[in-house]
């Protein structure tokens, strides 16, 4: 009679518990606490594999960089005008590998805002600088998207034949969260760019490279693969943030993952302020800024025992804009300061727009997506066109 009691418990017990649960889900599914859009798994993003698998816009699959502009692509978005020459450069025209006799060339790395997205060619700070410092030619390697990782892997394969007599290593105030990432949706779930890429790890004192393992786009078109080749090394990385789930028609499992989802990447961020938009990533301690530091100095070093010098050009958003403006300290001073104590030349062009904001306002500098406008890629090529030349004397005359 004990036993059946007990069965009889147990078995109220667990249709209570059932009971609760689908009334609780019956809840959740009236009342939608959460918008479904921001519910794990995030909607995966074929059309993107597709177009790039199909190789007809403006960024191509690359095996060695994750991605990078189509040779010969030109496209014209909200009214600008993209076009790449048969290296795959943002120019309008071919270069040869051997500077012409009697000009310096400069080469420029970096991600969108040395691509300068969002403006002409002929508005591009890289094409302000060329026109404003004589005999000179700037080239333009930047990458829409990319991070300073994939900028020195270029230099190696693509910008070193070019001889240049200095390299500018563009670094966009938020690249320090991208040098840490494999899979771009992991870190920016909705940016659009459905891209793998390589990485960097820190080794000992140094680092390490990991190759993209990528060998063909149609590989991303498989969450759970990229989830299992790519997320163990990501920082960014959250299991099943892509890949489904048996329990993914149950609304209430969803909530509580996509809430764990949302305390991991709290905690991993770290506390954020207008003067840290970047949380922790400028710590000494934290892995973003240890593989920044790191791969700046041995790019930088790289290029000087090839002959050129060095810059780092650091590109500050709106916010960082106006922090400077107001004179609130630089998250990213501890970097400035690793590359001093290095002996690395580095030029903040948020000072110089900063200046310029001052008195034009910063909404001028900044166009609506967030890059650098016409007067604001104005200010900086005027800026550089009168710090370089001391700069890299040395190297370039």
């Amino acid at each position: 009679m004990r036993s059946r009691s007990l069965r009889a418990g147990l078995l109220v017990a667990v249709i209570t518990v059932l009971l609760g649960l689908g009334l609780a889900e019956a809840a959740v599914r009236w009342v939608q606490p959460v918008p479904p859009a921001e519910l794990l798994p995030f909607p995966f993003q074929p059309i993107e594999v597709d177009r790039l698998a199909a190789s007809d816009g403006y960024l191509r699959f690359d095996p060695d960089l994750g991605w990078s502009q189509r040779p010969g692509a030109r496209v014209v978005d909200d009214g600008i005008v993209y076009r790449a020459n048969e290296a795959g450069l943002r120019a309008d025209r071919e270069y040869t590998r051997e500077p012409p006799p009697g000009v310096r060339r400069i080469a420029a790395f970096g991600d969108s805002f040395t691509h300068c997205d969002e403006v002409n060619l002929e508005d591009c700070w890289t094409t302000r600088l060329e026109g404003a410092w004589e005999r000179s030619e700037v080239l333009n390697f930047g990458i829409q998207a990319s991070a300073p990782d994939q900028g020195w892997l270029r230099y190696q394969r693509d910008g070193r034949p070019y001889r240049s007599c200095a390299v500018l290593i563009g670094f966009q105030v938020e690249n320090v969260n991208r040098v840490v990432n494999r899979y771009r949706p992991f870190y920016a779930p909705r940016s659009g760019v459905a891209f793998s890429k390589p990485r960097f790890v820190l080794e000992g004192d140094g680092l390490r490279l990991l190759p993209n393992p990528v060998t063909g786009p149609g590989q991303l078109g498989d969450p759970a693969w990229v989830e299992r080749t790519l997320g163990p090394d990501d920082f960014w990385y959250f299991r099943g943030t892509f890949a489904p789930s048996p329990l993914d028609n149950v609304l209430l499992a969803r909530l509580a993952r996509s809430a764990a989802y949302r305390q991991h990447r709290s905690r991993i961020e770290g506390p954020k302020s207008d003067q840290r938009p970047n949380g922790a990533a400028y710590d000494p301690g934290d892995e973003r800024f240890q593989v920044s530091g790191r791969l700046l100095v041995q790019f930088a070093r790289e290029v000087q025992a090839d002959g050129a010098t060095p810059i780092v050009l650091f590109f500050g958003q709106r916010d960082e804009v106006v922090n400077v403006r107001h004179r609130q300290a630089k998250e990213y001073q501890p970097l400035l300061d690793w590359l001093a104590a290095e002996q690395i030349a580095a030029i903040d062009v948020t000072d110089d727009l900063a200046r310029e904001a001052n008195r034009v306002g910063a909404d001028t500098l900044f166009a609506r997506n967030g890059h650098y406008s016409r007067r604001g890629n104005q200010a900086i090529g005027a800026a550089l066109a009168q710090r370089l030349p001391r700069l890299t004397a040395a190297t370039c005359g």
